[in-house]
């Protein structure tokens, strides 16, 4: 196994594939170093698309400073630009045309992987160990442009599906992004955060940059004023409807957010289930209230997940605990906040136990679908 001490895991893509767009480098991580990685900065989301069968959830700590979402990684790294490192590297290296060299670290004896001719070239190569810069100056200004101009475009890519969820202008959202970031280069923004964006009354501090432009674009719907912004012009409908790939949705938000997606599902089928009426009148997918304490009404299917996602990160956050705990006594103290028993939810705590147990005993099954295409509007 290679030497992954010091590898910055933003570069990880969800299937394990290492991708270095500052060098370019890329390499697919073998079943025993993600583990090795998940263990190293107890964190399972490292890969969260590789299913690795032998794999167990390390336990977490939550660091007293954390800000709303950062008790579920112990280590903050910097974001990088992760939209387009998805790309499938076959057409990744006929567009910036990289030819096979190897390269050998004196000091360490190890091969240095500059670039691949081809996929299985790429697919095959397993030994790496540092990158010498200087060995890619045959990649021209052209392949970068090119190769910088897709992540662009994936990124916009994502945006609109953002913006379609929560159902807001995408040209508005778009240029408000831009003026906030600095065009996706800001210093705040390669660390995970904007200033003014808040969620449930806190600063928000991304792990990704899907979940911190998920957090920016629900502040922009929710709280415009806390970026300078109107609603008018903001709020449209874009003629985009959910589809029925519920656990599809639910494994996203678990995955985007950081919380297990089992409890996710528990909740709902504890609180309305998928074929109730709140759920497929107001897709509130949990009996969630708004600030006036009515039903709160939501856009879409997934707005409605991602908001109890954030609703369950906020009561992990008020009892000081990790969202990889979802022991019984845990599940109580959220109880006492969310469905406390002095309202009648004597059933409320077995009825999420029961649920959240069935769901642990065959997570296979019930996300089987969405592990083919988990991508929902994409």
């Amino acid at each position: 196994m290679r030497n992954l001490n010091n590898i910055d895991i933003r570069h990880i893509n969800k299937k394990g594939r290492y991708i270095n767009l500052n060098v370019p480098l890329m390499f697919d991580l073998t079943d025993e170093e993600i583990i090795y990685l998940r263990k190293l900065y107890n964190n399972p989301n490292i890969a969260s698309e590789r299913i690795i069968k032998s794999y167990v959830k390390p336990k977490y700590k939550l660091d007293k400073s954390s800000k709303y979402n950062r008790g579920k990684h112990q280590v903050k790294r910097k974001i990088e630009n992760k939209i387009g490192k998805k790309l499938i590297i076959g057409s990744l290296v006929v567009t910036i045309g990289l030819s096979c060299l190897y390269y050998m670290d004196k000091s360490s004896g190890m091969e240095i992987y500059a670039g691949y001719n081809n996929a299985s070239s790429y697919q095959q190569s397993t030994e790496l160990a540092e990158y010498d810069i200087d060995a890619l100056s045959d990649l021209n200004d052209i392949s970068k442009n090119a190769l910088h101009s897709t992540i662009d475009q994936e990124r916009k890519d994502l945006i609109k599906n953002i913006c379609d969820i929560y159902q807001v202008n995408y040209d508005v959202v778009y240029e408000k992004l831009v003026q906030l970031t600095d065009n996706f280069t800001s210093d705040s923004y390669l660390n995970g955060y904007i200033d003014g964006v808040t969620c449930k009354g806190e600063a928000v501090s991304a792990n990704s940059e899907e979940e911190l432009l998920v957090y920016a674009i629900r502040c922009m719907k929710q709280l415009p004023e806390n970026l300078g912004m109107s609603s008018i012009n903001l709020n449209v409908n874009t003629g985009y409807k959910s589809d029925d790939n519920y656990f599809g949705q639910i494994d996203r938000v678990a995955n985007v957010l950081g919380i297990n997606r089992c409890l996710m599902y528990a909740i709902v089928q504890s609180e309305c289930g998928f074929n109730s009426e709140m759920f497929n009148s107001i897709n509130n997918p949990a009996g969630l209230k708004n600030s006036y304490g009515d039903w709160w009404s939501f856009s879409t299917k997934e707005e409605g997940f991602f908001e109890l996602g954030m609703e369950i990160l906020k009561y992990y956050r008020m009892i000081g605990k990790d969202p990889s705990q979802i022991d019984y006594d845990t599940l109580s103290e959220i109880r006492d906040i969310h469905a406390p028993l002095s309202d009648g939810n004597d059933y409320w705590l077995p009825n999420v136990v029961d649920c959240l147990s069935y769901a642990q005993m065959n997570e296979t099954a019930l996300f089987s679908t969405q592990e083919e295409n988990n991508r929902l509007s994409y």
